[in-house]
């Protein structure tokens, strides 16, 4: 995808980086031989956004008009949906974006129109929050290598194929009823979320289910759902709602996958083949 030498832009469409993790992912990505060059309104700061929605387009669109190889998010957060009717679609390039949570929006529309799309560690993540294994990961897919699936547990048992869709529930749910809703028909749909109660979850879920997203989905996965679990004592699990909201849908089901906010966040190109088979998700690279 990417080769040696690959000149990335950086953008911040979203929440506030610590300048100092910012660097740390930095010094990894030219470590792999890239050469990140970071856009005029990177480090600017309006409120809890990275600068102000007119500064934070800016930036993004230039990136994605082309010019570069890659375009990578140094943080998520909050703020990129904010920017996404702003955006003139078809005049854009083809040069990957990475990213993921608060980049979920933009990522499934990408992958829709036919433009490459990374579901991976931001470069406020990349050095430290994010696990050797994912970091290897991430270099393997830029490269171009075959991954290795990803395991999880098997919730609902069967086998699927399908383009691999998803990202952050809550921002997937928020997007609901806008031109930029998520469509996972004849898909595999994967999701995962951090620090939310089970209700809350169950809340997007459904929000979703009930807007149609989930509308033909062919198989759902979920990464990491982090401070999810069940109240102390009590006599049932995040699995056992995820499995009463989903079970009507009649498809595979797997969770657990090393997907999300935690250090294991394996990267993925959304849009790319995938089948579940068994308690494992397969997707080409």
């Amino acid at each position: 995808m990417l080769p040696v030498g690959a000149r990335i832009a950086v953008v911040s469409p979203s929440g506030i980086f610590d300048p100092v993790r910012l660097e740390a992912g930095l010094a990894v990505v030219r470590e792999w031989g890239y050469r990140p060059e970071l856009l005029p309104g990177v480090g600017r700061r309006h409120r809890y956004l990275a600068g102000t929605d007119a500064v934070r387009l800016a930036d993004l669109e230039r990136a994605l008009r082309g010019g570069w190889d890659a375009v990578w998010a140094a943080r998520g957060g909050y703020g990129l949906s904010r920017l996404l009717g702003g955006l003139p679609w078809a005049e854009l390039g083809g040069a990957p974006f990475i990213g993921f949570s608060d980049a979920s929006g933009l990522l499934n529309v990408l992958a829709a129109s036919g433009r490459p799309a990374v579901h991976g560690p931001v470069l406020n993540s990349l050095a430290d929050l994010c696990d050797p294994p994912s970091r290897d990961h991430l270099r393997a897919l830029l490269a171009g290598d075959r991954l290795p699936p990803l395991h999880g547990r098997v919730l609902r048992s069967g086998r699927a194929e399908g383009p691999l869709v998803g990202g952050n529930l809550c921002v997937l749910a928020s997007l609901c009823g806008t031109p930029w809703q998520l469509r996972a028909r004849a898909c595999i749909l994967l999701l995962e979320e951090v620090n939310e109660a089970p209700y809350k979850i169950d809340r997007m879920l459904t929000q979703l289910i009930d807007a149609g997203c989930l509308d033909g989905v062919a198989g759902v996965v979920f990464g990491s759902l982090l401070n999810a679990d069940a109240p102390e004592g009590a006599d049932w699990s995040m699995d056992d709602v995820l499995v009463d909201l989903l079970a009507p849908l009649g498809v595979p089901v797997l969770a657990g996958l090393p997907v999300g906010h935690g250090p294991a966040n394996r990267a993925f190109r959304v849009g790319a083949s995938a089948c579940i088979v068994g308690d494992h998700l397969e997707i080409e690279a």
